[in-house]
């Protein structure tokens, strides 16, 4: 039951036209789902989702596609109505509808793409408002919390006003029993608000570091930020945001207001006493406005300041091999150093303010407290309150002044910082993301059918433009090669067929599709793509190769391991395909990357193989293994796109397109591209004119012989 739950949840999921993403259960239990509608709930309460709506009824045409659970038939994904008492399936079957029988659902999960106008203070508003349950219970926790902080400052007025001057001491430990107990109660509060929203903030933390996460990654790579450490060091303010968030709410929700009852409490114990807290506490509350318009702007050149010391931090780690081979080193120093006297200039006003106000307030708590006893001693003299009364009023003043004002000076440092970084998480959702990352875009089944660029131009973001392609046709079962020299655009024209960069201007289309409004995972599925640098990502060897595949078996592994000569990386090791990858795939070789990045192409068979010099770090054996093993998946209708500066490699294309400067040149034959290479190479050099000696580095890309 539980798989046809899964797969029901992806049908319904794929019928919204909202994929899911892999190994998006893999949270859950499965095993342990209960049967029936019930597993439903566990699998949404497992999985952090929205509760599913339940419709009552007779489902209405616009509420479709629905989850449907059939007493007879299980789970399934309904469509549409297709007549009076007839459903349609996502998986194509029907399903005659019965009353009673069937219980229908709409689901809700988090769709960190759905929204492209939105910024980063609405994310944690509505992640904190979704928990506002848990918020309001620590709120209310607080307020008891504080109710009973009155006990030891009415214990202390009775102590006074009663119990010494009588000698009551049976009074006494009643009194002394009851603040016990108010304490003890007192702490249970405390503790309770902590553990709830400690466990809220953990919820929180995980709803807005998935978006951000998912958001990232969605980032067009051809508008993608240069500084990949500053980028990083943006989504991580997130942290700073989410407490500072979380402690002003809970500030605004219950402290502050509390303030305010202390200063009636005081009005009514002390009568005039209550003018001491009634003038400071505003007072306070002006200084920390001021003080936070102070802090604000040098708080924000700070932060950017220190997120560029972030940014040259990832840069030097991973550069090191770079310049320690070049004494670089002595370079980075400098600019490293320089970086930090930067920082400490925007941040010194920070510090000085932050030091100044707490030195402030706290003079102000001790200032207050001092007026609340030099006033209350004179009412006490003149008979106007009691001695318990002054010294409740003392206690509730101290009340006021104390955790209550005395967090507003790091509560201001904080939100400064907190600011700059939502600015720079705003600028981070401002870059565009793949227009079919998330809702919508074409799902067919199969991608098949030519590729064509028509009037196609590209330029890096604001950049000038590095390529412009009027038109260019790959037929299905084509091998093309792409040749050109350093800088002749071979790269950027194989991610815009990749669908990785957008053009500027112009189409490509794949089976008559643009590229631009195919689904990214349908995409993804029927289009490979090698890059010149193969990057491995952290984990088992196993999880490099089986990246975003499912159904690849250990026996599928090994074949292919061997086809290409990967098995001698893990056949002598102890752990075999578990054997652990470091980050980048630090400590292989760049011949040993390629080969695990063309395996998992090998095992992905997409119909279209776009292939970026992917042999290049590899030796002449190993290079012809993998092509073999590449092209023997290749199927009657693939496409293989591959760029390369080898010519004998030319032989096993059916055409050959030579670029320059972002153009195409030339686009022939494999054959006859190499039968006027022959001509050439054969040809006597050309007889000497008068030129002294010089040799002429003028290339004729004509198209003659």
């Amino acid at each position: 039951m539980a798989a046809d739950l899964l797969a029901a949840i992806e049908r319904t999921a794929d019928a919204a036209g909202r994929p899911l993403p892999p190994g998006w259960a893999d949270g859950c239990d499965t095993d342990a789902l209960p049967e029936g509608p019930p597993a439903l709930e566990a699998l949404r309460a497992a999985l952090g989702w929205e509760a599913p709506q339940a419709i009552e009824g007779r489902p209405r045409p616009d509420a479709f596609p629905l989850l449907v659970h059939d007493a007879a038939r299980g789970w399934l994904a309904a469509r549409q109505w297709i007549g009076e008492q007839e459903l349609a399936l996502a998986d194509g079957g029907t399903l005659e509808f019965a009353q009673g029988e069937q219980a229908f659902f709409r689901l809700d999960w988090p769709d960190p793409l759905g929204e492209s106008d939105v910024t980063a203070f609405q994310i944690f508003s509505r992640a904190i408002a979704r928990r506002s349950r848990a918020l309001v219970l620590a709120g209310l926790a607080t307020v008891f919390a504080n109710i009973l902080a009155l006990a030891i400052s009415l214990y202390a007025m009775q102590l006074y006003d009663r119990v010494i001057p009588l000698a009551s001491f049976a009074t006494l430990i009643v009194l002394t029993v009851g603040v016990a107990f108010a304490l003890l109660l007192d702490l249970a509060l405390r503790s309770l608000r902590g553990v709830l929203i400690e466990a809220e903030a953990q919820a929180i933390d995980r709803e807005v570091s998935e978006f951000f996460f998912a958001r990232a990654q969605a980032i067009r790579l051809d508008a993608r930020p240069g500084g990949i450490g500053t980028m990083a060091a943006q989504i991580q303010g997130q942290e700073q945001i989410r407490q500072v968030m979380s402690a002003s709410s809970l500030f605004v929700i219950t402290d502050l207001p509390f303030a305010v009852l202390f200063i009636f409490v005081v009005l009514g114990i002390g009568g005039p006493l209550a003018l001491v807290p009634l003038v400071s506490f505003p007072v306070a509350i002006l200084m920390a406005l001021l003080f936070a318009r102070i802090i604000r702007q040098s708080a924000e050149r700070a932060q950017v300041t220190g997120t560029r010391k972030n940014g040259m931090l990832v840069e030097m780690l991973d550069a090191s091999e770079t310049l320690k081979a070049n004494l670089g080193g002595w370079h980075m120093l400098a600019r490293w150093n320089r970086l930090v006297a930067e920082i400490h200039h925007y941040d010194y006003p920070v510090k000085r303010a932050s030091a100044v106000s707490g030195a402030l307030f706290s003079t102000m708590q001790q200032a207050t407290y001092a007026a609340v006893l030099c006033f209350g001693a004179y009412l006490a003299a003149t008979g106007a309150i009691t001695t318990g009364a002054l010294l409740a009023c003392s206690i509730i003043v101290g009340r006021i002044n104390g955790p209550l004002i005395a967090q507003l000076p790091g509560l201001i440092v904080q939100w400064g910082y907190a600011r700059s970084s939502l600015k720079g998480l705003d600028s981070l959702l401002r870059y565009p993301v793949e227009t079919t990352a998330s809702r919508g875009g074409l799902r067919p089944g199969k991608l098949a059918g030519p590729m064509v660029l028509r009037e196609v131009r590209f330029a890096y973001r604001g950049g000038p433009e590095v390529l412009a392609i009027e038109g260019l046709e790959i037929r299905p079962g084509e091998k093309v090669a792409v040749l050109g020299g350093v800088g002749a655009g071979k790269s950027t024209l194989l991610k815009l067929l990749a669908g990785l960069y957008s053009p500027a201007s112009g189409t490509i289309t794949l089976g008559g599709l643009d590229l631009s409004q195919i689904a990214e995972e349908t995409l993804r599925r029927n289009v490979g793509y090698l890059s010149q640098s193969s990057r491995l990502v952290r984990g088992s060897l196993r999880d490099s190769l089986t990246m975003g595949l499912a159904g690849v078996s250990d026996d599928d592994l090994i074949a292919v391991a061997q086809a290409t000569g990967l098995d001698a990386l893990f056949a002598g090791g102890s752990r075999g395909l578990d054997s652990e990858l470091q980050e980048g795939g630090a400590g292989l070789s760049g011949g040993q990357r390629a080969l695990v990045a063309l395996n998992r192409l090998i095992h992905a068979a997409p119909s279209v193989w776009l292939l970026d010099e992917p042999t290049a770090a590899l030796d002449a054996a190993s290079e012809k293994s993998v092509l073999d093993a590449v092209q023997a998946r290749l199927g009657p209708d693939s496409i293989l796109v591959m760029a390369t500066h080898k010519f004998p490699l030319v032989e096993r294309f059916d055409r050959v397109v030579v670029m320059a400067r972002g153009n195409v040149i030339r686009s022939e034959p494999a054959d006859e591209f190499l039968r006027k290479i022959r001509e050439f190479s054969a040809a006597p050099p050309p007889p000497r004119s008068g030129g002294g000696g010089l040799v002429s580095t003028k290339i004729n890309t004509g198209g003659g012989a």
